[in-house]
């Protein structure tokens, strides 16, 4: 595929050189992160946390599907006929709640049939598998059993990632240069993992939401990452609702973890509206204990992760 691409641009190259004028050569980098949706569960202005990685041109992973990353996605163009892989860090609404549209969005394109490699935590409490919430949704007796023929034939291959803590770093997806990872965090009462994913010339990780117990585990899987995306939903103690903290890692922590880590760039993404009306505060605290490039997401940005 890459061979043919560079060949056709080589001929296209010759014609403009033969017919008429050269023009400037348009550059696609070989990987970049989307960030579709940079909210939480509040309507405050923002999209739910959701995000896209974009390799050699193409939307390949979805990561999380919040509320609103189906529209998100069409506004960015990109073309999603690629995009066959799902990494859900949890099973809250404003992560998940639009993986039925991204699906239904991707058959009405396409007549192929399409697999999608969905990947989540396992279950606990009131929280059901990541196994058990696709089926849920799409199968026989599912809310959405129809969107498998709606369209392109669709089928789930569905993968159920352990929630202990104490469980090592597992590798869950390689395929040529692309190699996914993923470790336990905790989010509150809600099962919830990380992820990393490492690239030709790139390497980026999500912490996904969670609370103070599971920041080793993120440190050791975020370990010299090119890239940090870090949910920061709460102000330092006592800015926030002391329940949250709970639920949520503080932008002081935040700094000292991507300091921990070595990673040469943070991103700061899941923005609450309290931490909105302060973002110099955030970055200020996030700066005492990290000397890296520090910025707030929002809505379609596009961060480059691996040049052309």
């Amino acid at each position: 595929m890459r061979g043919r691409g560079l060949a056709a641009a080589a001929i296209i190259g010759t014609a403009l050189a033969i017919g008429g004028p050269a023009r400037a050569q348009v550059t696609v980098p070989r990987s970049e992160l989307v960030v579709l949706g940079s909210g939480g569960p509040r309507m405050a202005g923002r999209a739910a946390s959701s995000n896209v990685i974009v390799l050699e041109g193409k939307a390949r992973i979805l990561v999380d599907a919040g509320t609103g990353a189906a529209v998100r996605l069409g506004e960015t163009g990109l073309d999603i006929r690629d995009l066959d892989i799902v990494l859900l860090t949890h099973l809250h609404i404003d992560h998940s709640a639009d993986l039925p549209s991204v699906a239904k969005a991707r058959a009405m394109i396409q007549a192929q049939p399409i697999t999608f490699r969905v990947f989540g935590p396992a279950g606990r409490g009131l929280f059901p598998s990541t196994t058990s919430f696709v089926s849920r949704l799409f199968d026989t007796q599912g809310l959405y059993a129809y969107q498998r023929s709606f369209g392109a034939p669709e089928s789930f291959t569905v993968t159920d990632l352990s929630i202990d803590l104490a469980h090592p770093i597992t590798e869950i997806l390689r395929e040529g240069d692309l190699h996914v990872s993923t470790v336990a965090t905790n989010h509150g009462e809600a099962p919830s993992v990380a992820y990393r994913i490492d690239g030709r010339g790139m390497s980026v990780a999500f912490s996904g939401d969670l609370d103070p117990s599971g920041l080793p585990n993120l440190t050791r899987l975020a370990a010299g990452a090119d890239l940090l995306v870090f949910n920061c939903a709460v102000l330092d103690p006592p800015g926030s609702p002391a329940e949250l903290y709970t639920r949520h890692t503080a932008p002081r922590q935040i700094g000292e973890v991507a300091h921990r880590a070595g990673v040469k760039r943070l991103l700061l993404t899941h923005i609450a509206p309290l931490v909105e009306r302060s973002p110099d505060e955030v970055l200020t605290s996030v700066r005492a204990g990290y000397a890296g490039p520090v910025e707030i997401a929002r809505d379609r940005m596009r961060l480059t992760l691996a040049p052309p």
